[in-house]
């Protein structure tokens, strides 16, 4: 249902309407499906009990989700300005697939990464039609990452999760998905934006959830010894410094952090984290490696600047050279994979969305002080519901932006945090389109 502007706005164009905006109903059963399935998927509940993953439950369940998508939910909005962007990257990557110089493996990640974690953004799109639907499925998000991030301070306690590698010893993840402490802190470092930005809205039993998720997240990333995670904390701070409105007082607070937690840091992370810098490490020579892959990589990209295939990179590597380590780069991942037309596809894709959620944001707090401002309709159920949506487009934003550093020393195209933030993006947007019948009452075009 949708507001009647007739009795929403008065004779002098002000919003007069006390009832809260209505959005597109999803069933709370629906609801409740998906924000299983997310907990299957980032759980990995096949690999945890290996009785489900012999009946493949996680295709499955996708498989029951797609149909009820289609069946049950309310009609999609295809005008999304995004739309267009995602099926041209999505179109990019098929067409790598068939020229690819290792077919086989490029099928593999298509089928099983490429198009098993787009239904994940399809997903998202289907059922988060509203703030409330949002708050179901970023409670199962974090509570999937909480569960984790116990396991992790338990292995490493206890020993399980925690073995030298490089020189120190490093914290891995209990499932595959994660078992690569790289992979573990980058996980950890995507809860941050959310505890952050939801913070304010938060009641003080949310708080005590979201502060324990943060201190066991900070863990993960420090115990990882992800020199990659180090550099995405510094990125995470500076985006949340240029977003605060008290910059004087998160200076003071990320000071006083920093004095009180530096001196109870193990001298082995320390070292590491010295080492960005240095390139001095306590055993191996992994900083010289990256560089080789680096300069291999180029070349090859030189050699075929319309692409190796989607992750064919290792095979044509070992065939030049001898080497058959991945790139260890996201943008270069994307070079030698999907050629210069990947690259302008795939930045094109990141800038729309980036600009897509800062206008989200923008939108949505220009409403909230059109609607504050009004003082003759109990709006606190649409401000409300406004305070969120432009808290999780900054913490999309920043989970983004976190990637986009994590990509300068790892490579992730082909996981699933794209696709999440596609999903996230076109459900913030389409949250917005129940305000438009009164946007030109309220918002000054």
């Amino acid at each position: 249902m949708t507001l009647d502007r007739r009795s929403a706005i008065g004779p002098s164009g002000e919003y007069t309407d006390n009832r809260p905006v209505e959005y597109p109903y999803v069933g709370k059963t629906l609801l409740l499906l998906f924000c299983g399935y997310v907990l299957t998927w980032y759980l990995q509940l096949g690999y945890r009990i290996p009785a489900l993953g012999d009946i493949r439950f996680e295709f499955i369940y996708a498989l029951v989700l797609t149909a009820l998508a289609f069946l049950a939910t309310p009609k999609v909005d295809t005008k999304c300005p995004l739309l267009p962007y995602v099926l041209l990257y999505f179109l990019v990557i098929v067409i790598q697939v068939p020229f690819s110089h290792d077919f086989a493996r490029s099928w593999d990640v298509f089928v099983d990464r490429i198009v098993k974690f787009a239904f994940m953004a399809f997903f998202i799109v289907s059922f988060v039609r509203s703030p409330n639907n949002m708050k179901y499925f970023l409670g199962a998000f974090l509570l999937a990452c909480l569960k984790m991030g116990q396991e992790g301070f338990v292995g490493r306690i206890s020993g399980g999760l925690i073995w030298e590698n490089q020189g120190i010893p490093r914290l891995h993840g209990s499932t595959p998905l994660y078992a690569h402490p790289n992979s573990f802190a980058g996980m950890a470092l995507g809860t941050l934006p959310f505890v952050y930005f939801l913070w304010p809205l938060s009641n003080k039993y949310i708080k005590a959830v979201l502060l324990a998720l943060a201190g066991l997240s900070l863990h993960i990333v420090l115990y990882t010894g992800s020199r990659t995670a180090y550099v995405g904390i510094l990125a995470f701070v500076a985006f949340a410094f240029y977003t605060s409105n008290y910059k004087r007082k998160f200076i003071g607070y990320i000071v006083l952090v920093l004095a009180l937690s530096v001196p109870l840091i193990p001298s082995d992370y320390q070292d590491r984290f010295k080492s960005i810098f240095t390139l001095e490490e306590k055993e191996g020579r992994s900083s010289e490696a990256r560089i080789q892959i680096l300069e291999d990589a180029w070349e090859i990209f030189t050699d075929y600047p319309f692409g190796v295939g989607v992750a064919a990179f290792p095979k044509v590597r070992a065939e030049h050279f001898g080497r058959s380590q991945d790139t260890h780069n996201l943008y270069l991942e994307i070079a030698t994979n999907l050629g210069i037309q990947g690259l302008i596809v795939v930045g094109v894709l990141i800038y729309k969305m980036i600009t897509l959620l800062f206008y989200i944001k923008s939108t949505s707090e220009k409403y909230i002080i059109k609607l504050t401002d009004n003082s003759l309709a109990n709006n606190s159920s649409n401000i409300s519901d406004l305070k969120l949506i432009s808290a999780v487009a900054s913490s999309t934003i920043a989970f983004i932006l976190i990637r986009l550093t994590l990509g300068l020393f790892g490579m992730d195209l082909y996981e699933i945090y794209w696709w999440f933030s596609i999903g996230v993006t076109f459900s913030l947007y389409s949250m917005l389109k129940p305000y438009d019948m009164f946007q030109e009452n309220i918002y000054e075009k």
